[in-house]
């Protein structure tokens, strides 16, 4: 799950090393670009205390909130046990889903600032949109290049990142093996119970 948390980071919260003209730059890519620009103004506001920090940290999930589609990842990484959850059920995953990510992405909020992103490209397929990027660490500038992709979709008249795939390993394609495994081992109920077990942990 690291690596979710390392990526959504980058997608809001990036600089790019070679700025691309708006008229080379597909819609998806520039909607991820106006997400950055907002967070660049949110990480450079005064946060001397903490009621300021806390104000901050809430502004930036509320646009990885609207950056993400946490039904349609829910959805795809409960595959084949999506269909067989009831609507309470499905509410409650992906809320759940939800605050596991917000927390984690809360807590490494600076560590966003260490990275640096070019946009190398976009393409479009029948499964969606994909933005494709590169992320380099500043402080350790002879390492190569993490390689990052996210795939997109128009949700509500805007973008939605739905899945990351990183050095070619993908979010969603994790999150299946996870919870089948504990789905077909110990049941549904058993996944909840681990999830609120890690949200308590994480208070």
């Amino acid at each position: 799950m690291r690596t979710l948390f390392l990526s959504l980071a980058l997608v809001v919260a990036s600089v790019s090393l070679a700025p691309l003209a708006s008229a080379q730059e597909g819609p998806a890519t520039r909607y991820v670009r106006q997400r950055q620009d907002e967070v660049m103004r949110l990480l450079r506001r005064d946060t001397t205390t903490d009621a300021a920090r806390r104000e901050r940290n809430g502004e930036v999930t509320r646009i990885l909130s609207e950056l993400l589609d946490y039904q349609e990842l829910s959805r795809r990484a409960l595959a084949t046990h999506w269909d067989g959850l009831t609507e309470a059920q499905r509410t409650q995953f992906v809320d759940l889903l939800r605050q596991l990510v917000e927390r984690q992405y809360q807590r490494n909020l600076q560590n966003i600032l260490d990275f640096e992103v070019r946009y190398a490209a976009e393409d479009t397929n029948a499964a969606g949109t994909t933005v494709h990027t590169e992320a380099r660490s500043r402080a350790e500038r002879r390492q190569p290049p993490v390689l990052i992709d996210y795939s997109m979709h128009l949700g509500g008249g805007h973008w939605r990142v739905f899945d990351v795939n990183t050095d070619g390993v993908s979010l969603v394609r994790n999150y299946q093996r996870q919870f089948h495994t504990i789905i077909s081992q110990n049941g549904w109920d058993e996944l909840v119970r681990r999830m609120q077990q890690r949200l308590a942990a994480a208070e």
